[in-house]
């Protein structure tokens, strides 16, 4: 085996062994029309082999060679890759078994060459550099692309780029981790991780120091970051403590548009793959002052990154409170209510993979409304037609991590935004969508009730509804104390009591509530609004509630909260008070108004 190529695999340097292909093409990545101006060249699938004696006491890499070889040395830096845009068009099968054949060698050859020494100093970048435009090249084709990344490293090219990343050649060094970052597919990043974490840091380092680096540099220090921050919680840690956070926010300042979009994707990819303590790092270092400059940006991807980063973050309650302090999550709604889903085909927002998807499914059930209705943006961006996954792998893959049933619960959710995005992404992969609910809960029938009862997880709990014609009045006034007797598990009756509570709060009373109480609660806080039916059940009214008192807020209206009772008592104080002013002001100028008009009137009379 050659030195450097990874030990866990058996490289293939047999071209009796014949893959099986089955191509999928990805028409929406940008990527598919990099340009080659290379010189043409073939390369013939009979193979003759050279350099395969050790030398030195040490296995030598056998670089594998062809007839077309054998007439110019040179081919490996003059071909050129047009045939990988006729295959997009032709797609035979045999034209694209024989293409995929031809740069399977390519790969082998290039690398095993560069690993020999085959190529001069000044050779080695321009070969690299092509390797990158080849990688660009089939990355808009699914299979083709998974079987060049793992012939690359399994011949041992991402160990070659890890040790290019400290060469002291600028443009060998550049290249190579221009490339690198091309390459980190899940494989090369587990590998890059466990064998070379702190070379590939070493040039984001040094990108970072230098008195004037290049916006080309700061685009793959900033990518390699993304990518590094896309591993594990444990990965963003070790990032973090080589200065990859404080490097990648001093580049958030930056005006370009691709450095801007790695930044906001790597804050994105922080957030998602790092846990509690990545979390409050983010907070102590100001990322989250970051994402709300980031999520001005005119960038579609730019802005989604940062939204999606800040909704990420604002689920985690340890720091809620700072996220929401920023106003990042205000700029949620005015998103989704000017693109579509389907603005993110196309981009790379989409098509990140089943692990990245997998630690987006639990901000689908957060508490806070903007927060999982961007996630069901996201889904359902995931689940259209026309996006990078073909229609059978999303709604697999959507089952295989759990974000039917999530889906299903906002489906049936009274907010109309997230349940038509739910309900899209789940016709999308063909799953049956529950029929939507009315805000206007004191009107629910005991089949509502039911199918409100099954989204929010307590299906088991139905019959018992059924059996007892439990309406939407029955479910506004329902406490913790009604259901002691039928639900034994206190920790069950205070999550079923917090759904209820959430109810209230979201529901519409206009049809019981003529006054308008539900506003004038709301006005003091979002959740005084649970308060609403069991006053109007009270007989409590606006034009009446400024004779209400502590005791019958207390036992008419069930109010236990002694606070929520002082709230609520000094907010009518404020309202009578605000009320009496306005009837004094308005006296006064009727007032003035008269002695004005007498004072005239023998002016008129003159």
């Amino acid at each position: 085996m050659a030195p450097g190529a990874l030990q866990q695999r058996q490289m293939i340097s047999s071209p009796t062994t014949t893959p099986q292909f089955s191509f999928t093409f990805n028409t929406n990545d940008n990527r598919a029309s990099l340009p080659s101006g290379d010189a043409i060249g073939d390369i013939t699938y009979q193979l003759t082999h050279t350099n395969s004696s050790p030398t030195s006491g040490e296995s030598s890499p056998r670089v594998i060679k062809t007839h077309a070889e054998i007439r110019t040395d040179n081919y490996l830096l003059n071909i050129n890759f047009g045939d990988l845009d006729r295959m997009r068009v032709t797609m035979h099968p045999r034209d694209m078994e024989k293409t995929a054949n031809k740069y399977l060698l390519y790969v082998e050859n290039s690398v095993k060459g560069l690993i020999s020494g085959k190529f001069t100093d000044a050779q080695k970048p321009t070969m690299i550099k092509k390797l990158f435009n080849l990688m660009c090249l089939v990355s808009t084709i699914r299979e083709l692309n998974n079987l060049l990344r793992n012939r690359f490293r399994d011949c041992g090219g991402t160990n070659l780029l890890i040790k290019n990343c400290v060469s002291k050649d600028p443009k060998l060094q550049y290249f190579s981790a221009k490339l690198l970052v091309e390459c980190l597919d899940p494989g090369n990043l587990d590998y890059v991780v466990q064998h070379g974490l702190i070379k590939v840091m070493h040039v984001v380092q040094a990108y970072r120091s230098q008195e004037q680096s290049t916006v080309e540099q700061s685009i793959v220090s900033t990518g390699l970051l993304a990518k590094l921050f896309e591993h594990s919680e444990s990965t963003c840690m070790r990032v973090i403590q080589l200065s990859g956070l404080d490097l990648l926010l001093a580049e958030c300042r930056s005006r370009d548009t691709v450095i801007q979009r790695n930044c906001a994707r790597a804050l994105a990819n922080l957030s998602l793959y790092g846990g509690p303590e990545v979390h409050n790092l983010m907070v102590l270092r100001h990322a989250h002052t970051w994402l709300f400059t980031l999520a001005f940006n005119t960038d579609v991807s730019v802005k989604y990154y940062a939204l999606l980063a800040a909704a990420v973050l604002a689920a985690d309650k340890t720091i809620e409170a700072a996220m929401v302090k920023y106003d990042t999550l205000d700029l949620i709604d005015p998103f989704v209510a000017t693109h579509v889903p389907a603005d993110l085909v196309g981009t790379d927002a989409l098509g990140q993979g089943r692990r990245w998807l997998q630690r987006l499914v639990p901000i689908l059930s957060c508490d806070r409304r903007v927060v999982h209705i961007l996630a069901a943006f996201h889904f359902c961006a995931e689940s259209e037609p026309s996006s990078q996954l073909r229609h059978g792998e999303i709604s697999g893959t959507f089952r295989s991590i759990s974000a039917v049933e999530p889906l299903k619960k906002l489906a049936g959710s009274l907010d109309d935004v997230t349940s038509g995005l739910a309900a899209q992404a789940l016709r999308s992969i063909g799953e049956q969508v529950p029929r939507s609910l009315s805000q206007k809960v004191p009107l629910w029938t005991v089949e509502d009730v039911l199918q409100w009862t099954k989204s929010i997880g307590f299906g088991e709990w139905a019959e018992r509804f059924v059996d007892n014609q439990m309406d939407g009045k029955w479910l506004l006034t329902l406490t913790e104390e009604c259901l002691k007797k039928s639900l034994h598990n206190g920790i069950l009756r205070k999550r079923f009591m917090r759904e209820v509570d959430q109810l209230k709060q979201l529901a519409d009373y206009s049809c019981i509530d003529p006054t308008n109480l539900n506003s004038f609660l709301q006005s003091i806080g979002s959740e005084f609004s649970v308060y609403t039916y069991s006053m109007l059940n009270a007989g409590i009214k606006s034009e009446s509630m400024r004779f209400i008192t502590d005791d019958q807020l207390a036992h008419k209206c069930g109010i236990t909260n002694g606070i929520h009772r002082n709230v609520i008592l000094n907010a009518i104080k404020d309202e009578c008070y605000n009320f009496n002013r306005n009837i004094i002001d308005f006296t006064q100028m009727d007032t003035l108004t008269m002695h004005m008009e007498s004072e005239t009137k023998p002016l008129k009379n003159i």
